[in-house]
C-alpha cells in the first residue's frame, strides 16, 4: 500500500484501513464546506468522515533535579486536538464525523481511555455515598456536547460522532489481547493464551497490529456511528451502556442512550 500522505499519523491510520479492507473513496475531499477533512472511507457498507490529528513530540527541556513528585497528566492537549478535529467536520452531512488522535511521535500524553473519556466529557471527580460506596463521574472541562436533565445542555461539536485513538501493539500481544477478551470466564487462564493448545494461537511474529479505541459521542444531533464500523479483533468500543452511564461496550451491542 502506498500511503496517500507524508503525515505520519495519517500513514498510521491508512495502515489500519488497509488491514480491515476499508476503501479510501478520497483523501481531503470536498464535502461543501470551506475545509477539507482528511478521509471520507467506506467501510463495513457505510460512509464515514473521518479527520485525523497528531502530536507534536514535547519540547526539550533541561534535566531537573530528582524529586518525589509525579505530575498528573495533563488533559489539554487531548482536548485541544479533539477541538480542533471536530472543527474540520462542521458542517458536513449526513455522514458519521470521527476524530481520529495519532500519537506516532510517542509524546507522553494521556490517551488511556479514562483520560480520553475525561477529556471528551469533563474532569474525573470521585465521591462517597452515605454507604462509603466510591463513585466516579466527569464534571468541569469537557469538550463534547450532553444534554443534561434538566433540559440544559454543554459543551461543544454536536455533530461529532465518535472521537477514536490509534493504537499499535507487536502482533502477538495483540493476538494475547483478543483471546483474553473472547474468555467467557471472570478469571480467565492466561497463560494458556501462551500455550501450543490454545485454538487460536499462532507463532509470535514481529509484525505490528494497528488498532482503534472508539468512543462514541452522546449527542443526539450526530448521525451514529454504526457498531459494526472499526469493529476488528483488536479494537475496543466505548459508548453509552445505560442511561446515565457510560463503559465498555460488548461486540455486536447495539446502541444504548443516555
Amino acid at each position: 500500500m502506498v500511503p496517500m500522505t507524508t503525515d505520519p499519523g495519517e500513514a498510521l491510520f491508512e495502515r489500519y484501513l488497509d488491514a480491515r479492507g476499508y476503501e479510501i473513496l478520497d483523501y481531503e475531499p470536498d464535502l461543501g464546506t470551506a475545509k477539507r477533512p482528511d478521509y471520507l472511507v467506506r467501510a463495513d457498507g457505510h460512509e464515514v468522515v473521518v479527520e485525523v490529528k497528531s502530536f507534536d513530540p514535547p519540547p526539550v527541556t533541561p534535566a531537573s533535579s530528582p524529586s518525589g513528585f509525579v505530575p498528573m497528566p495533563k488533559l489539554t492537549a487531548v482536548r485541544s486536538k479533539i477541538s480542533t478535529g471536530a472543527s474540520q467536520l462542521k458542517g458536513i452531512a449526513p455522514y458519521p464525523l470521527v476524530v481520529v488522535l495519532a500519537n506516532p511521535r510517542m509524546s507522553p500524553v494521556p490517551l488511556a481511555p479514562a483520560m480520553v473519556i475525561a477529556a471528551m466529557y469533563g474532569d474525573q471527580q470521585v465521591s462517597f455515598t452515605q454507604s462509603a460506596e466510591l463513585t466516579w463521574t466527569t464534571g468541569r472541562n469537557g469538550r463534547l456536547h450532553v444534554d443534561e436533565p434538566d433540559n440544559s445542555v454543554r459543551g461543544s461539536h454536536p455533530y461529532l460522532s465518535a472521537v477514536c485513538v490509534l493504537r499499535v501493539a507487536q502482533a502477538e500481544d495483540a493476538r494475547i489481547v483478543a483471546w483474553l477478551r473472547g474468555e467467557s470466564t471472570i478469571r480467565p487462564n492466561v497463560l494458556a493464551a501462551y500455550g501450543d493448545g490454545t485454538p487460536d494461537a499462532a507463532p509470535a511474529t514481529a509484525d505490528e497490529v494497528v488498532s482503534l479505541d472508539v468512543f462514541e459521542t452522546v449527542s443526539k444531533a450526530a448521525t451514529a456511528l454504526p457498531r459494526e464500523v472499526f469493529a476488528g479483533p483488536n479494537d475496543t468500543r466505548w459508548g453509552p451502556t445505560a442511561p446515565g452511564r457510560y463503559g465498555p461496550i460488548a461486540p455486536g451491542s447495539t446502541r444504548g442512550t443516555l
